[in-house]
């Protein structure tokens, strides 16, 4: 019996804009890691390494975890988005410009958990230095595609209410960081 490796995904590409000169649309790649494979691991931990986020950590460790006990929860989702084209199978975390998890399933059998969402912290909304804009919105755009139907779930931090909020999301009772989307 051969040994079958899975790694990473490819899922479709997107489109986001660069901020300058002008607005000029660039494909990048969607990607679905698999916490499983140590190329995609190392991809996530390298990405944790370089953005020293919260978000990024968290998916980071939560892949591992899944590593650790070597069966993968079908219910969870780890997502990346790249400007690599190809060679999936090692991924290159200095391409990698946003990541994410999500749940299947949760809360409800008809939903889906964002968990987390990441955007490479030089390309976030406020960053002087962002060479790309909307990556965040496309990224919220292309699970919303991949899941159509669901409602999608998630708990926002106050600091980026106003993005989910922009993006259609909304509170499931009044001021609540607990939001939701549906078709």
């Amino acid at each position: 019996m051969d040994n079958i490796t899975f790694t990473g995904n490819f899922i479709s590409h997107i489109n986001i804009k660069r901020v300058k000169p002008i607005n000029i649309t660039q494909k990048i790649s969607v990607i679905e890691a698999d916490p499983l494979n140590f190329h995609d691991l190392e991809a996530l931990r390298e990405v944790n390494d370089l953005w020293q986020g919260n978000f990024s950590n968290n998916i980071y460790k939560d892949a591992n975890a899944i590593n650790n006990i070597a069966i993968k929860d079908e219910k969870i989702k780890f997502f990346i988005l790249t400007h690599q084209k190809n060679n999936f199978n090692n991924l290159n975390a200095e391409d990698i410009i946003a990541e994410g998890k999500i749940i299947l399933k949760h809360p409800k059998e008809n939903s889906i958990y964002l968990d987390y969402l990441q955007v490479q912290p030089d390309n976030m909304f406020e960053s002087e230095n962002r060479i790309y804009k909307g990556i965040g919105t496309a990224f919220l755009d292309f699970i919303k595609d991949l899941y159509k139907g669901k409602e999608i779930s998630l708990h926002s931090l106050y600091s980026t209410l106003d993005f989910y909020m922009k993006n259609g999301f909304r509170p499931i009772e009044r001021n609540s960081n607990n939001l939701y989307f549906t078709v």
